[in-house]
């Protein structure tokens, strides 16, 4: 064949296939929604980015009955995640990585009614993905509630065209008040006799399927007979359909069936909400690090290799009386784990990420020397672990920390610990150690507010922490986990801050720090006969001091504000006074 001749032969053999492959695998489609991820308020959540959803959480989706719909997600940079249409048996594949888009294509079923669809990775469904897809005729989201001629919205349980009852706010809906069933039995009564009637054409199988099946299909549904008494007719809208958004009609069907039988069986006119005690509660996981949970000295011996092992764990901890905060953490407790090697060792750290973490995670070691310190190679997904290797080139006191986008805010929800590369030989014995970290929270909720806290990037950006504390809760060393020792022995502790962004003034009252190993170089002569010492943000101490004298020495920042935020911690001290050194009479209320 001639040379001009093949490439129009080519283009129409070309086009054949294009043609036939989209007649394969593409379908018309009606409708398009594009979803992204995002992190609101320490939740997870699906943020509407098509014009008929733009802006809004979890959106509600809609389609018409065997409408061809598409939906894209695109990964807003916060873990791993999918769109899954368990009805449909339909999903995106999982997207990993930030800007990372997959779509699923499917055809809405010929009913009326909701979809759900939620992330299918980890716990990302309870940690807030998930939302719904309404199927209705018009195709068109359920409007918003409209409103009676005396302002309230107009809310109505379980009833379509011509029903009526008796009048009750409804508890859940804030300035609700509607018609509700004379009685939850009569409910129940209509709905099995029509279900099992010949006229019906649904597919319920109990009453609460034939309830939401009525919002959709008012046809499909009797009404009960109306009372005497009843609501006023502008309470009466012709359809539920028309007046409730989905999570409304949820609501109401729970809690219809949640009622006793015969509950609203008497004509009211009453606007009393009828409330179930709310149980509040707000306990969550001990994260406290214990300060004496330290290896045993290493003392002299040749360099080996050390393996370290790091899980990322995100957990909801207690922060304080009546107040739990979602950590990230290092092995479920702040500060992470202390390690303790030798100069000249070989570490190899192997960190772990949760499967049921939200985000990815690492570890920056300061006492590695390399990009990162190990961080790029750490960058670990949920459910995955990486490994890396380094020689601890220099002895002294590191700080490890997370160090994944945004760095700030993963270590100040916790993820920070501290690090003894031991010169060689070791370091001088003494009879008691202990490890305190220093860190801030940041939270939407003001100082001391009870319930869950969400993390505030605002407040974090703008460095106006709501809480300081000593090993990750307020007064986590006062009364959970003090530090304990005797008169007479000699005392060391190994002192960092996480921060992110604050410098300590370390003191301790009533004592002076017989030796301060300054940013924590252990080859340089210690300063010695030290009050207070400044340790900076991702720095560390090492003090070292003997006890005289019984009672409760407590530790703080001198920036001594913060101890109006959470920032105490105790060294308790038992033995016999010694008057030569202190003598006198405690007064009350001091503290100690």
């Amino acid at each position: 064949m001639k040379a001009y001749l093949k490439f129009p032969v080519i283009l129409i053999l070309l086009g054949i296939i294009l043609a036939a492959c989209a007649g394969a695998n593409f379908q018309n489609v009606d409708k398009e929604y594009v979803l992204t991820t995002d992190l609101r308020n320490g939740n997870l959540i699906y943020l509407g980015v098509s014009d008929e959803i733009n802006g809004q959480e979890n959106p509600t989706l809609s389609a018409k009955p065997g409408e061809t719909i598409t939906v894209i997600l695109i990964n807003g940079g916060q873990g791993q995640h999918t769109v899954t249409f368990p009805e449909v048996q339909a999903s995106t594949e999982v997207v990993s990585e930030k800007g990372e888009e997959s779509s699923v294509t499917f055809t809405v079923p010929n009913i009326h009614g909701e979809m759900e669809y939620f992330d299918s990775v980890g716990n990302h469904a309870d940690l807030g993905m998930r939302g719904k897809l309404v199927v209705t005729e018009t195709g068109a989201p359920m409007p918003v509630t409209t409103t009676t001629s005396n302002g309230d919205p107009a809310v109505i349980a379980a009833f379509q065209k011509g029903a009526c009852g008796s009048c009750h706010a409804i508890p859940g809906i804030p300035n609700a008040v509607g018609v509700v069933a004379p009685s939850l039995a009569e409910i129940n009564t209509v709905a099995e006799e029509h279900i099992n009637s010949d006229s019906y054409a649904g597919k319920a199988t109990s009453a609460e399927e034939y309830i939401h099946e009525s919002i959709f299909e008012p046809n499909l549904f009797i009404a009960p007979a109306c009372p005497t008494g009843a609501c006023a007719p502008d309470v009466m809208p012709a359809a539920l359909k028309d007046t409730l958004t989905t999570d409304e009609i949820n609501a109401i069907v729970s809690y219809l069936h949640g009622l006793p039988d015969g509950a609203y069986t008497e004509t009211t006119t009453t606007t009393d909400a009828v409330t179930a005690p709310i149980q509040d509660d707000n306990s969550g996981a001990d994260i406290i690090r214990d300060p004496t949970d330290i290896p045993a000295p290493i003392g002299a011996r040749d360099p080996m290799i050390v393996r370290l092992d790091l899980e990322a764990m995100e957990v909801i901890g207690q922060l304080a009386d009546g107040t739990t905060y979602t950590y990230w953490t290092f092995n479920g407790q702040v500060p992470g784990p202390f390690f303790r090697v030798r100069v000249g060792d070989t570490i190899e750290v192997h960190m772990k990420n949760s499967g049921s973490s939200v985000m990815n995670h690492s570890v920056d070691f300061h006492a590695v020397t390399g990009p990162g310190g190990g961080a790029v190679m750490t960058q670990t997904k949920p459910g995955e672990e990486t490994v890396f290797t380094a020689k601890a080139l220099n002895p002294g006191l590191y700080v490890y920390h997370c160090a994944t986008p945004m760095v700030a805010d993963h270590i100040s929800n916790g993820m920070y610990g501290l690090i003894l590369v031991e010169p060689e030989g070791g370091l001088p014995e003494v009879d008691r150690e202990f490890y305190v970290m220093q860190g801030e929270l940041y939270t939407a909720g003001a100082f001391g507010e009870h319930g869950h806290q969400a993390s505030d990037t605002t407040k974090l950006l703008n460095e106006d922490p709501e809480y300081f504390v000593f090993n990750g809760a307020v007064n986590a060393l006062v009364n959970q986990k003090p530090l304990k020792a005797n008169v007479g022995e000699s005392v060391r502790i190994f002192f960092g801050v996480g921060g992110p962004n604050f410098t300590s003034s370390f003191h301790v009252i009533g004592e002076i720090f017989d030796r301060v190993y300054d940013q924590a170089s252990l080859t340089a002569a210690p300063l010695t006969d030290v009050q207070t010492t400044l340790v900076p943000p991702g720095g560390a101490t090492m003090v070292e001091f003997d006890l005289e004298v019984p009672g409760n020495f407590i530790l703080v920042d001198h920036a001594l504000s913060r101890l109006q935020r959470g920032l105490a911690g105790y060294l308790v001290v038992e033995g016999d006074p010694n008057p030569d050194i202190i003598n006198g009479t405690p007064s009350s209320g001091s503290g100690h």
